[in-house]
């Protein structure tokens, strides 16, 4: 029984890994996040373009992405490795490779 009890724990600690949801609460919506980590290679065509032509991070180093799913649309979150720890970039782009600005709450 202790064996089917912690191999039960474990499975479920498993099923859970690799998905993050995060809720997000603003005064009049509740919206709700689920990010993946995904391998910077698996990143979208249009996206990978887009990172070779922005100057700001094309010569920099793909720390790890993220896929997000937000009100049922997809985006890719990139971390870039900076010089500095206090010097890491991140871009959060749409499935076309359009750079998206984070609203201010």
């Amino acid at each position: 029984m202790k064996k089917l009890m912690l191999s039960l724990a474990a499975m479920s600690v498993l099923a859970f890994a690799g998905i993050n949801a995060e809720t997000v609460k603003s005064a009049d919506q509740v919206m709700i996040q689920e990010t993946t980590k995904i391998d910077p290679e698996s990143l979208p065509e249009k996206v990978k373009e887009a990172i070779q032509n922005d100057e700001a991070v094309k010569d920099l180093t793909i720390k790890e992405a993220h896929q997000v799913m937000e009100e049922a649309v997809v985006f890719y979150m990139v971390k870039f490795e900076g010089e500095t720890p206090e010097g890491e970039v991140k871009k959060k782009y749409d499935a076309m490779g359009k750079e998206v600005n984070e609203k201010k709450k």
